[in-house]
């Protein structure tokens, strides 16, 4: 359900895992006091509703601010950059720079909630619906394609979070920021063999810091 390694020396070791420094992301402490108060809401559904709303205005207010290694994109795959991880309460943020045509495989988020924003350019997001299962295998349908511009957002609660995400333009590189509910550092790849049926297979991707 839609709701519209290596560390350097910009990282701070500190409880939170905050990046700071020159480097820093725009907005980043106004995010996470945002994630902060929507999880006292303590409802996935309630969490994604309420932070869907804050983070256009957070979108207007920082989106032109995004500093230059937030919008170098990477030949061969999209990069994948830890801004925040909260050890106590879980949560991680991440930024997420598409080259063009780079996108996902369709993926899970291991029934996890999570959100995500755009800050630059537009993201493609297909949901998948399991319509039968192997094993390993499932028969999958795509079952709904938004396409999110710069300033908004979308998220999915733990039932809902099987889709695939690209960037169709053909010149132009797209930031997103997303947040989960904890981090997530592996999850499930779908991998197409054929006549509607996909393979499940773990993954565990690259993460910058």
């Amino acid at each position: 359900m839609i709701f519209p390694s290596s560390r350097d020396s910009s990282v701070l070791h500190a409880t939170s895992h905050t990046r700071c420094g020159p480097g820093e992301f725009p907005g980043i402490r106004q995010i996470v006091r945002e994630v902060e108060n929507a999880l006292a809401l303590r409802e996935s559904s309630a969490i994604v509703g309420a932070l869907n709303a804050a983070m256009p205005a957070l979108i207007a207010h920082y989106g032109a601010q995004l500093p230059l290694w937030a919008v170098q994109a990477r030949e061969r795959a999209y990069r994948r950059i830890e801004l925040h991880h909260c050890p106590v309460q879980g949560f991680q943020i991440l930024a997420l720079v598409w080259g063009p045509g780079q996108g996902t495989p369709v993926h899970d988020h291991r029934e996890l909630w999570g959100i995500e924003s755009v800050w630059q350019g537009e993201l493609d997001v297909i949901d998948f619906a399991v319509k039968e299962t192997a094993g390993s295998l499932l028969r999958l349908e795509p079952s709904q394609v938004s396409r999110i511009p710069a300033g908004q957002s979308l998220g999915f609660t733990p039932e809902h979070g099987l889709h695939l995400c690209r960037n169709s333009a053909p010149r132009d590189v797209t930031i997103s920021v997303h947040v989960y509910a904890r981090a997530l550092d592996a999850f499930n790849q779908y991998v197409d063999v054929g006549n509607g049926w996909y393979e499940r297979r773990e993954h565990v991707p690259a993460l910058e810091f």
